[in-house]
């Protein structure tokens, strides 16, 4: 997470390398991929051991200016997958085959006129729209 000391992918693969556990991994969420500059080119060079699962989500391509509207992206309004300008296929065709995926969604504002199980079908319906174009 770009606001944190772990910046990017690549800083969190040394630290948790240099960890040198076990049970240590790294975790894929597209929104703090990108913003923390990472790119799916990037993802091929780590050993598979270190990935458990990767979450999926979108957001607009133009990354916002200051820490306040990451945080605000990031906890309160991200987008379905498909509705936005990550590059969700390049990180999953980077991705191993098998690691499951799990959804991190925030959408407060579309949460005011859109029940949850409304919201979950349309998070459904995108996401296995996305993973059918791989």
């Amino acid at each position: 997470m770009p606001w944190t000391d772990c910046q990017n992918f690549a800083k969190g693969v040394r630290i948790v390398e240099a960890a040198a556990h076990e049970n240590g991994g790294v975790l894929i969420d597209p929104i703090h991929f990108d913003r923390g500059g990472s790119s799916a080119g990037e993802i091929p060079r780590v050993s598979r051991t270190l990935f458990r699962y990767a979450q999926l989500c979108d957001a607009p391509a133009e990354r916002p200016a200051d820490v306040k509207g990451l945080l605000f992206q990031a906890r309160a309004e991200r987008l379905m997958p498909g509705d936005g300008g990550l590059d969700l296929k390049g990180i999953l065709r980077a991705l191993p085959a098998d690691l499951p995926l799990s959804l991190e969604i925030p959408m407060e504002a579309l949460s005011k006129s859109v029940p949850a199980v409304e919201r979950t079908r349309q998070m459904l319906a995108k996401t296995r729209q996305l993973l059918r174009s791989l």
